[in-house]
């Protein structure tokens, strides 16, 4: 049982028209509007996050956390329809509906959607649609953070972060015999990485890159187990790669991996990709 005025909460932008913080909001906010709403992109979305992201967080050992799907009002209606449909499914999701604004702004209001009243801090995630985490990324995010507040290694003066820098590359568009890598990486990733923070702080895991959290705050880093897999494909915004450090795996190791390190399905989840990669005859 953990603290319970600590309160796991994740972020999911989906297709968010943004004021910054991505390389697409360069173009204005019509060409960002045209892109994202691109109806070949949204279903190449709407599969990773139904095949990869949300199974990922359905199978946690520890259901206790919200997920926030931060959505654009002007979002086409079909699209929101189904995304609230989804959350009628799942009772772990939440939809905060925004107008176009930064990275800072827009999430600390799709955090404060998912805020009990008792909560007096907010271990908060974020995740993309095309990634996924490990099924104790709960667990053990809110063991950490429950150890880290009571050593007063955290608290109202302090925000912490923690990352899992191990995981799964997965490259959607190479044959499946030839996607999957074990990276290590050095730094924290945008993925299984969390901070701590008290619930009125101005600040959350996206006020800094990834990258550069160990600059600005306490951090933990954990190199060991595969916590995450981090997609790889032609949409990403950050122009994703694989790291030439990271080691090639065989399909015959990935697909157990898939099912008991995220709950997934292999043989299903491969061939949505494939499907939507048009891999299939």
């Amino acid at each position: 049982m953990g603290r319970a005025d600590n309160q796991i909460i994740g972020v999911c932008r989906f297709s968010f028209l943004a004021t910054g913080g991505f390389r697409a909001a360069q173009g204005g906010l019509e060409a960002q509007k045209d892109l994202l709403f691109d109806p070949e992109r949204m279903r190449r979305r709407f599969a990773y996050f139904e095949s990869l992201c949300l199974p990922s967080l359905a199978a946690q050992t520890d259901p206790d956390f919200i997920l926030v799907l931060l959505v654009s009002d002007l979002l086409p209606q079909k699209a929101m329809n189904r995304l609230f449909a989804l959350r009628d499914a799942h009772p772990f999701l939440r939809i905060c509906v925004s107008e176009p604004m930064g990275p800072l702004q827009s999430s600390r209001r799709a955090f404060r959607r998912g805020l009990r009243q008792d909560t007096g801090f907010v271990t908060g995630f974020r995740i993309d649609d095309d990634d996924a985490v490990a099924v104790d990324y709960i667990a053990r995010t809110r063991a950490l953070a429950d150890h880290m507040l009571n050593e007063g290694w955290a608290g109202d003066r302090h925000p912490v972060a923690l990352a899992f820098s191990r995981g799964l590359y997965w490259h959607f568009t190479d044959d499946p015999e030839q996607a999957f890598y074990d990276v290590r990486d050095y730094v924290p990733l945008g993925q299984a990485s969390a901070m701590i923070s008290p619930v009125d702080a101005r600040t959350n895991i996206f006020r800094f890159n990834h990258r550069h959290l160990p600059a600005y705050l306490r951090t933990w880093i954990d190199p060991e187990d595969i916590m995450f897999i981090r997609g790889v494909h032609e949409d990403n915004d950050s122009g994703r790669s694989v790291p030439r450090r990271g080691d090639a795996l065989p399909l015959d190791r990935v697909k157990p991996a898939l099912a008991a390190r995220f709950g997934l399905d292999p043989d299903a989840v491969i061939a949505a990709m494939d499907a939507v990669h048009g891999r299939v005859s």
